[in-house]
């Protein structure tokens, strides 16, 4: 009976060490399916967390340089409204339209840099400093009123100097001596006077000159005449002194008005933009195709 008593007691202390084992096991499992859980929640919320913050960190940094340079920023106001795009993820779709908002901002709003309307053409009139872009569009009306024997200068977009470095016309625009003929310099990274010349412009009346520049396409339009050319090389992109009439030549004899400069999506870009467009419309007829068949199968 004695044995029998012990061999109890013993029985019983060790079922009793193995429940708490038991136990201690269980918790330490439990809490690792606990953090597991948490861990994998986290990796899929992060990368959405991450792009939102790039994007607002990048418009933040666009604010600051635009409210250097040119005083201006753009608020929620501004905005572009966004169609709802049925084919993104309910998920994604939060993020996908925040992206857009911001993109279109920049581009509809911050990339129309702001100069002057109306400056006077005076010699060594500096009148902004901008960031430019080898992809834009630079507009203005002009009214010439005379003539000169040198060439008179209207517009000079430059980093330091006159000539003839990388950037120091990007662009330049002149009357041709004794002429209002332009004399319209887009300079690229293998010859900084690369251009294009027109035809007389008629004296005291106003014409609208628009020049833009898209990759590798040059198109200026004066009045309803209209120049293209291929540039052989790329453009400089960076910070440009913007004069109107610049330091080294005479001012033309012209008034300009509606002056207007704005930085064009890269031609890169468009292209993607475009591709995708084509991708989604193949898509959906692809997808009408189908429920057509099976329309006609039932």
């Amino acid at each position: 009976c004695i044995r029998c008593i012990c061999s109890r007691n013993i029985q019983t202390g060790s079922l009793k060490e193995m429940k708490k084992e038991n136990a201690s096991l269980y918790w330490t499992v439990a809490l690792f399916l606990a953090l597991s859980t948490i861990c994998v929640t986290a990796n899929k919320l992060y990368p959405k967390i991450s792009v939102v913050e790039d994007v607002i960190a990048r418009e933040d940094d666009m604010a600051v340089e635009d409210k250097l340079f040119y005083g201006v920023e753009t608020t929620d106001s501004d905005l572009p409204a966004v169609e709802s795009n049925e084919m993104v993820h309910k998920e994604d779709s939060e993020i996908c339209e925040i992206a857009y908002r911001r993109c279109n901002a920049y581009t509809n709003n911050k990339n129309n840099k702001v100069l002057p309307t109306s400056p006077a053409l005076v010699q060594n009139n500096q009148i902004a400093i901008i960031s430019g872009k080898a992809d834009y569009r630079l507009s203005f009306d002009i009214t010439p009123t005379g003539t000169i024997v040198d060439y008179g200068n209207i517009l000079h977009f430059t980093t330091d100097n006159n000539c003839c470095n990388f950037g120091q016309r990007s662009p330049a625009i002149w009357f041709h001596p004794g002429t209002t003929r332009l004399y319209v310099v887009i300079g690229d990274s293998t010859d900084s006077n690369w251009r294009l010349d027109t035809d007389d412009l008629p004296l005291n009346v106003r014409t609208k000159i628009t020049l833009e520049c898209m990759g590798k396409n040059v198109k200026l339009t004066v009045g309803e005449k209209v120049y293209t050319a291929t540039q052989p090389t790329y453009r400089f992109a960076g910070n440009l002194v913007v004069y109107a009439s610049d330091p080294w030549h005479p001012a033309a004899k012209a008034v300009i008005s509606n002056l207007r400069y704005k930085i064009l999506p890269a031609a890169e870009v468009n292209e993607a933009v475009t591709s995708q467009r084509h991708y989604m419309s193949n898509l959906q007829d692809e997808e009408m195709n189908v429920a057509e068949k099976e329309n006609m199968d039932n």
